[in-house]
């Protein structure tokens, strides 16, 4: 599912680049999750140019130092090709967000849209193959959904970097989960590497499959 080996630190530090030199619009903002020693964590350090560490895991580009997330790279280049739709969720209790993934050619791998350009450009629900749910002022996640036919892909994975990294660019808590898991969920959590399974909690209660009909 990862690139990053066994000795690969839990948790990285954040490098920021600024692309002043592109077409329209205010220069464009990517902040990098890099998993390595360079740097205490969760440090965000401010890098020249455009060059990616190497250990880099998730770059989220922004229009703007605060604006709307742009794309999501992710780097698991063996996942298949995924593009998303960010909802928010402010009225939601406790305020939600959700990232819906689709992986059809219609968009560039790593686009993300707002509901409005979704609407806009015909984008339906029924075709998605994963949605990742969270309690946005907590971190705390709350559904990961993967169709039945994209399982064991590595999409839940690709999909939760992508969360991870539109939540700290928008300066909220990390990610994590509490031991609330379908079966599914905890075969997911024991296949994760290190930076992955450090935010789980150990299960607790065993929840219901998400999959009609299953056991």
């Amino acid at each position: 599912m990862s690139a990053i080996g066994a000795e690969a630190p839990a948790d990285g530090w954040w490098a920021r680049v600024v692309e002043e030199g592109h077409s329209g619009g205010s220069p464009r903002h990517t902040l990098l999750w890099v998993l390595s020693t360079e740097f205490p964590v969760n440090t965000v350090v401010t890098l020249p140019g455009n060059r990616r560490p190497t250990a880099w895991r998730v770059a989220v580009t922004l229009a703007g130092r605060t604006g709307p997330v742009s794309s999501i790279d992710v780097a698991l280049p063996d996942v298949p090709l995924l593009w998303y739709v960010e909802v928010p969720e402010p009225a939601a209790t406790p305020s939600a967000a959700t990232l819906i993934a689709f992986s059809d050619p219609r968009y560039p791998e790593g686009t993300v849209l707002s509901p409005a350009e979704a609407r806009a450009g015909g984008v339906a629900g029924a075709h998605q193959v994963a949605a990742f749910r969270w309690w946005t002022e907590s971190g705390l996640v709350h559904q990961i959904y993967v169709s039945p036919e994209h399982r064991r892909l590595g999409i839940a994975g690709k999909v939760a970097l992508a969360a991870f990294g539109i939540q700290a660019a928008r300066g909220r808590p990390p990610l994590h989960g509490d031991g609330r898991r379908t079966d599914d969920g905890e075969a997911w959590v024991r296949a994760l590497p290190p930076h992955g399974a450090s935010r789980a909690a150990p299960r607790s209660e065993r929840l219901p499959s998400m999959t009609p009909g299953a056991a």
